[in-house]
């Protein structure tokens, strides 16, 4: 293992990563044939597959959307 990284880092590593991975689910998608349009594999393809995961796995470190609520503010 290499040397540990700040969390900033890693949120922007964790952001780069899924939205790699919404980038594979937009590319390979399937196709009138039922085969992926990018590949030409049966769907859904190994990258297609991929971008899921990285997508779901990542997910737990997006940062936390901040709320707006405007009656509570006074």
């Amino acid at each position: 293992m290499g040397t540990p990284i700040a969390e900033r880092e890693f949120l922007r590593y964790a952001e780069a990563q899924a939205a790699y991975g919404v980038h594979l689910l937009a590319v390979h998608r399937r196709d009138h044939t039922g085969c992926c349009r990018q590949c030409g594999r049966s769907h859904p393809c190994d990258e297609r597959s991929h971008g899921a995961r990285l997508i779901a796995h990542y997910a737990d470190w997006q940062p936390e959307p901040q709320l707006v609520r405007p009656y509570l503010t006074g």
